[in-house]
């Protein structure tokens, strides 16, 4: 009943006079088939999302700045895209899935869009995010939360030809699904998928902020390990950097660090520079090497923390927890198997005949003008 007066009142509700005249809720497409793979396609409004306001009440004034202000609509879309990542969340049975972004529109995209809906209807511009997951076997209930900014989200979710449900999703009542007439039997679980499950739902998302998603993450480890004399020494140092990133994320969530902007960018790619010169000239004693990846950590961990910090308002205590444990176990999973994967691509061209040293350096250099270009190329994307 309280959905349906919702969806009533949204219908009803007039337009205001300063948001765009034609503004349309958020709507979500969501398809389990029989595999357990599960696709949610989200078609918002993403101006208005990226400047943090429902679709009825963005003002054409502020959208106009964002859409067509030098250099503002790219770093937008960069934070809005982490920020819309870990804004939507997928419960299965109660337990968090990890959802993997597959795709989300560009500021390129949402450009041409606006310019071939005309200068007269150029808001509202709807344009589709994209995630998958897998729900696991003998799931029962899917709960869905989308990101506050969306407002109410017309949701369809279907399985196979079984079972579809339309509702309205809003901020104060998630879009529970029931997506089986027969309750969930986790005890009929096998152990080795019962741990699996576990690793996936605790460790996914600092793993997947490594691998696939942090490019710039696995150079930075790159040149740890480019300056390191041993792999143990290089996984040392690895341990040292999530450190670092744990205690960021541990203010994230006692509420002392909160959305540090697209500033934050164009610094962690510094730290890739500044690493690779310091690994390349190796002038450095033991223990400001182990003091480097630390701070460095307390920086690139900042870089999560926009994102994370809307995920906490809405989590108790105990997901909180889980949140620190799991993400910096998964990251440190990460980066512990891309240095054995770089150990072993060195050990493997050292075998071939190539000068280990000569590599080493030339890693190095290669890494610390990457680091540096990218610091160039994300500060003008920030100022044009």
């Amino acid at each position: 009943m309280v959905r349906l007066i919702i969806l009533c009142l949204s219908l009803r509700c007039g337009i205001t006079a300063q948001a765009h005249p034609e503004w349309k809720e958020a709507n979500c497409v969501g398809v389990i088939d029989d595999q357990g793979e599960f696709r949610l396609t989200i078609k918002f409004d993403i101006p208005s999302y990226l400047i943090g306001k429902l679709p009825k009440e963005a003002p054409v004034k502020e959208l106009d700045a964002l859409m067509f202000g030098q250099g503002t609509l790219a770093p937008a879309v960069e934070s809005g895209r982490l920020r819309f990542a870990h804004g939507v969340n997928v419960l299965a049975d109660g337990k968090p899935l990890f959802l993997k972004l597959d795709s989300f529109p560009t500021a390129e995209d949402i450009l041409l869009t606006s310019r071939k809906q005309g200068e007269a209807d150029r808001y509202p511009v709807l344009l589709n995010g994209k995630f998958s997951t897998h729900v696991p076997a003998g799931t029962r209930q899917v709960v869905i939360r989308f990101p506050d900014e969306l407002g109410t989200v017309f949701t369809n979710l279907r399985k196979g030809m079984e079972f579809q449900t339309v509702m309205a999703v809003t901020k104060l009542e998630p879009g529970e699904f029931v997506i089986s007439d027969e309750p969930a039997h986790p005890e009929d679980m096998r152990w080795w998928q019962a741990a699996l499950r576990y690793v996936a739902t605790l460790f996914g998302d600092g793993f997947s902020h490594v691998i696939p998603e942090g490019w710039d993450h696995l150079l930075f480890m790159a040149m740890m390990f480019a300056g390191a004399a041993s792999l143990r020494q290089a996984l040392y140092r690895s341990l040292i950097f999530t450190v670092g990133h744990s205690i960021t994320l541990t203010f994230v969530a006692l509420g002392l660090v909160g959305n540090v902007g697209p500033w934050i960018e164009p610094i962690i790619a510094l730290t890739i520079g500044i690493a690779g010169v310091m690994a390349y000239l190796k002038n450095s004693s033991e223990s400001q090497m182990l003091i480097v990846p630390g701070v460095f950590g307390l920086v690139h961990g900042l870089g999560f923390a926009a994102a994370v910090s809307d995920r906490l308002g809405n989590w108790d205590r105990t997901r909180i927890v889980q949140l620190l444990i799991g993400f910096n176990l998964g990251v440190e999973l990460a980066q512990a198997l891309a240095i054995c994967l770089l150990a072993g691509l060195l050990w493997a061209l050292v075998r071939a005949g190539l000068n280990e040293l000569k590599i080493r350096r030339l890693t190095c250099l290669v890494g610390a003008g990457a680091g540096f270009a990218l610091m160039f190329a994300r500060l003008f994307a920030l100022v044009r």
